[in-house]
Formats: C-alpha cells, sequence, structure tokens
C-alpha cells in the first residue's frame, strides 16, 4: 500500500473510530445513570421499576466484544505503515491527521474505560455487577491496545518529516490560497 493513500485511509477510519467511541460511551453513559437510579431506589427501599436493565446490557457487552474486534485492528495498520514509512514531504499533512486520531481514539478509550469502572460502582444486583465487570474487563482491553497507538503514530511523523542523511529537505508547500 502507497504512503500517502494509506494514512489518508486510516485517518478516516480513526475518525470514525473515535465517532463510534463517542456513540458507546453515550451508551454506557445512560446505563450508568440508570445503574444509579437503581441503586438509589434499593437504598431508599423503593421498588425499581427497570425491568430491561439487565438485558440492556447483556446487549451492550455483545456489542462492546464486536467493537473490540474492530479496534485490534488499528494497532496492526499503524504498526503496518510505520515499517513502510520514509522521507515524502507530501505525507506529513496525513501523518499528522494519523497521530491527532491516534490521540483521540486512545484519550477515548482509556475515558470510556474510567466511565465503566464507575457503572461498575454503582451497580448493586450480583449478575448485573457481574455483566459490569466484563464490561469493564473489555473495555480495559480495548484502551491497553489503543495505548501505544500515538506513539507509533508519533513515529511515522518523524520518518515522513526527517530526510535521510545528506539529503537536503524538500521545497516547502505553498502557503495556502487565500479564500
Amino acid at each position: 500500500m502507497d504512503l500517502v493513500p494509506g494514512l489518508k485511509q486510516l485517518e478516516g477510519q480513526l475518525s470514525l473510530t473515535g465517532d463510534r467511541i463517542a456513540v458507546v460511551k453515550g451508551k454506557l453513559e445512560d446505563l450508568l445513570f440508570r445503574a444509579q437510579r437503581i441503586a438509589a431506589a434499593a437504598k431508599n427501599n423503593m421498588k425499581d421499576n427497570d425491568t430491561m436493565y439487565t438485558y440492556d446490557l447483556q446487549n451492550f457487552r455483545r456489542d462492546i466484544r464486536t467493537f473490540g474486534m474492530e479496534i485490534t485492528t488499528l494497532p496492526g495498520l499503524l504498526a503496518s505503515l510505520e515499517r513502510t514509512a520514509e522521507y515524502d514531504p507530501n505525507a506529513g499533512k496525513f501523518a499528522t491527521g494519523v497521530m491527532r486520531g491516534a490521540s483521540r481514539v486512545a484519550n477515548a478509550l482509556k475515558s470510556l474505560h474510567d466511565m465503566s469502572l464507575l457503572a461498575h460502582q454503582h451497580i448493586r444486583a450480583t449478575d448485573q455487577k457481574m455483566l459490569a465487570w466484563y464490561i469493564a474487563q473489555e473495555i480495559e482491553e480495548m484502551a491497553q491496545k489503543g495505548l501505544g497507538m500515538p506513539a507509533t503514530a508519533n513515529k511515522i511523523v518523524i520518518a515522513v518529516s526527517t530526510p535521510p542523511a545528506g539529503q537536503a529537505p524538500g521545497p516547502a508547500a505553498p502557503p495556502p490560497a487565500a479564500g
């Protein structure tokens, strides 16, 4: 795969992944608020009317497992591009875009993991607490996979922007046209 098209494709994929993480985080936030409401009802000896909570947790776990499989491909794609990256002044802009996307995804995964642990803490029912623990573990695994992505993306930026020894840097890109 050529470097510039590969960087463009990866930048788009990282952007979509970041957006998908935001959607997953919204679903988890809903589950967290429901868990807080259920815990408050139990604390006040009131009846809980959320009969679908366990079912929704199971569906969320299934979705997280599927999403986790998608996340596992990203570090491999980044590593592949890192191995083939070489000096190319035209690729610098796309490489920095990939680095921003990788940082966004890594930070979003860490935030998602923190929220999953918080949701786990608020759940009181044993079967639901187990499901929430499995969810937190799966999200932690995704966060661990995403942890090294910004460093790999930074190596790509360095590789495409550093000319080989003895070679003068290429001409600077022309300034953007006034619009």
